[in-house]
């Protein structure tokens, strides 16, 4: 590379920033920074047909069908009252255990975050919801912050998630083993957040027991009354099986798999609601998914655009070959590319994470000898690791912002031992990545 494009370089990842310090759309911020580079290495007109041809080159790809499906399939589950269902099971078996209420919400979050594909929605909608319940129990908004900014993470992992389809699809691993491979690390992860919350509940000192104001007393009664709908849970199991299982059991590829589920959620969302609401609420069904799947989209278009002006200017290619060549300690590698995520999580959400570093730290990384599906699970809980990381995790900013009682101090002083779970985690998946490989090795 020469030292005008190393300075053109230099000069689109500084405006990439400076669009998103003013609030810029991820996916604009990416697109205009992406054809300003792509003007300044060849012309106006290649920036032209690059903004023509690359969203389109992105998006028509048959494995991004999986993505649509699983937004329709998650939102069917939760206006079917599934989520819910599952939600008020849990609640009722673990309120009675020390930190309780901490464990329903942490369950409750993981459940909305894997039909939801959103960390930041996640923890908008739980926010007061689970605070009121956590402080009416006698806990500290301290411990509720952190349940709350941490259970957000939950979905990245539990399949079905967006995240590691996009991950698949962007660095041509398998999604059906990312899939599968994601089951036991959440499971793992969610483990580590109750250990922490059952801890933090019973060492807490003097904790400020002040009962917020509600802002829907259903909905924190959902925690602290909750009613069984244990037909509802069975239902979620069987759209599970549909979808996760027929991938597991090796009789359905990934996008079958997808419409499988989606086929199944959308028959059980019709056993479940009363016939005069089916038109309504299929509009309203049919809006969200097609909200969530277009900002995905668009996401993945602006990436595109960033990515091809990246590998135009050489700066891709360039940084793979000298940190292979470098022969550094495999390990060290790893640790470095990892930690390398932590300030992306202060300016973007988990999917405009994975879509700009995966590739570039994939081929580094499988350079280096290291399983892809394996980097694909380390790499997306790494990437959800940072919206909860001090000084600037997003996650804290919004549960900041729906209960501004807690302070943004107090929020992440109470994320600060989730954190801690969540490194003791990636060390776990690092030292042992069978754990990761185990149900992939197993799938038919």
């Amino acid at each position: 590379m020469t030292t005008e494009v190393i300075l053109i370089v230099a000069g689109v990842v500084i405006l990439f920033l400076v669009l998103l310090a003013i609030r810029l759309h991820v996916a604009l911020s990416l697109t205009v920074a992406g054809l300003v580079g792509t003007a300044l290495l060849r012309s106006l007109d290649a920036a032209v047909g690059t903004a023509s041809n690359a969203p389109f080159s992105v998006a028509a790809d048959y494995a991004l069908t999986i993505i649509p499906l699983f937004i329709l399939m998650g939102i069917l589950a939760v206006n079917a009252g599934l989520a819910d269902a599952a939600f008020n099971l849990a609640s009722k078996l673990l309120t009675r255990l020390p930190g309780g209420t901490a464990l329903a919400s942490i369950a409750g979050s993981g459940l909305f975050a894997a039909v939801t594909g959103s960390s930041v929605a996640t923890v908008a909608t739980m926010a007061r919801i689970s605070t009121n319940a956590i402080v009416s129990a006698g806990h500290s908004i301290k411990l509720a912050a952190g349940v709350v900014s941490a259970g957000g993470t939950l979905g990245v992992l539990i399949p079905p998630s967006i995240v590691l389809v996009l991950y698949g699809v962007v660095t041509n691993e398998s999604i059906g083993d990312l899939l599968i491979a994601g089951i036991i690390p959440g499971l793992i992860t969610i483990a580590a957040y109750s250990i922490i919350a059952i801890l933090v509940a019973h060492f807490e000192k003097n904790p400020d027991t002040t009962v917020l104001d509600a802002t829907n007393d259903k909905a924190e009664n959902a925690l602290t009354s909750p009613k069984l709908d244990l037909l509802g849970v069975g239902y979620l199991a069987v759209i599970f099986l549909a979808s996760i299982g027929t991938i597991y059991l090796g009789v359905a590829t990934p996008t079958e798999a997808a419409s499988f589920g989606a086929i199944v959620a959308f028959i059980i969302f019709f056993l479940r609601t009363k016939p005069p609401q089916w038109l309504a609420q299929l509009k309203e069904t049919a809006t969200e998914a097609v909200g969530l799947t277009a900002m995905t989209f668009l996401l993945m278009a602006g990436a595109g655009v960033f990515t091809y002006f990246l590998a135009l200017s050489g700066a891709s290619s360039t940084l793979v070959s000298n940190v292979v060549e470098a022969d550094f300690p495999p390990y060290l590698v790893l640790v470095l590319c990892l930690l390398l995520l932590i300030p992306l999580g202060m300016f973007l959400d988990g999917i405009s994470m994975v879509l700009i570093a995966a590739p570039l730290l994939h081929p580094i990384l499988t350079g280096y000898g290291f399983e892809g599906v394996w980097l694909g699970i380390l790499i997306v809980k790494v990437a959800e690791m940072a919206l909860i990381t001090p000084p600037v995790g997003m996650n804290a900013f919004v549960y900041s912002g729906a209960v501004p009682e807690a302070g943004l101090v107090t929020v992440f002083k109470g994320i600060v031992p989730f954190i801690l779970a969540d490194i003791a985690v990636v060390a776990i998946l690092i030292v042992f990545p069978e754990l990761v490989s185990f149900l992939p090795n197993l799938t038919g």
